[in-house]
């Protein structure tokens, strides 16, 4: 997917926001400017990407049921849950709706469904 001009531009703009926010670059740490430039940026770019992961997993509707994907039975829901995840931009949380099944007593957690699935 490739990001559109407009939202290159709102990136540009919380950049230079965060950029005033976060004051002058820390070279202390024996990292030359632009290297110290990069590590900030690398950060950032860690925590946008946790925050779009918890936030796009907080957008998922929980169905009032799901199949249960051993028995193909409809399980039921049971609750939100919270799950660690190893992502390439490093570890995060997001929350998932919990179904159980009475036929198999089993919790499962159903695949998001795309759309056109």
């Amino acid at each position: 997917m490739a990001i559109s001009m407009e939202l290159r531009r709102r990136i540009e703009a919380m950049a230079r926001q965060l950029c005033d926010e976060a004051g002058e670059v820390d070279e202390s740490a024996g990292d030359c400017w632009l290297d110290a430039v990069e590590n900030r940026a690398i950060e950032m770019a860690d925590a946008l990407a946790s925050a779009v992961v918890q936030q796009q997993s907080a957008d998922r509707p929980a169905a009032d049921e799901a199949s249960c994907p051993g028995c193909g039975q409809r399980g039921r829901y049971r609750r939100e849950r919270e799950r660690a995840l190893i992502t390439r931009r490093g570890p995060t949380t997001i929350v998932e709706p919990e179904y159980y099944c009475p036929c198999c007593r089993k919790a499962f957690f159903p695949a998001l469904q795309r759309a056109g699935d």
